[in-house]
């Protein structure tokens, strides 16, 4: 039984995207917990307590009296978005596994796009 994602992480994983994908830039200020509150539909307190987690992981940093900005630490962001390629890989990889998909089979996938549809047909 799978159980749904709370809120505050729904957030997290949103806004941790943005950052890694370049939509949120190093040093960039982050839009006021009312508009993100507004943007995710949640309550300000949720969307609080996912920039003080991010905060820790030290994606955001807070300037007392301007609000939260992305860090500028480029080299976190680039390691943060090689960690979540690689869980993406790994579950891409396991749920073609769970299909019978050889590995020798997916880099035919990928280098010739028309295997699939040549294969599929014979059957």
């Amino acid at each position: 039984m799978e159980t749904a994602t709370p809120t505050y992480m729904r957030i997290m994983q949103g806004i941790r995207r943005d950052i890694v994908s370049g939509a949120l830039e190093p040093d960039q200020k982050m839009d006021s917990i009312k508009e993100l509150a507004k943007k995710y539909e949640a309550n300000p307190n949720t969307v609080q307590r996912a920039l003080a987690r991010l905060e820790k992981e030290g994606l955001l940093r807070s300037n007392r009296t301007a609000g939260k900005y992305v860090t500028e630490n480029k080299l976190l962001i680039k390691s943060i978005r090689y960690k979540e390629a690689r869980k993406i890989t790994d579950d891409f990889i396991s749920n073609l596994e769970r299909l019978g998909i050889q590995p020798s089979e997916l880099v035919k996938l990928f280098s010739d796009p028309e295997f699939f549809k040549k294969n599929s047909e014979e059957h």
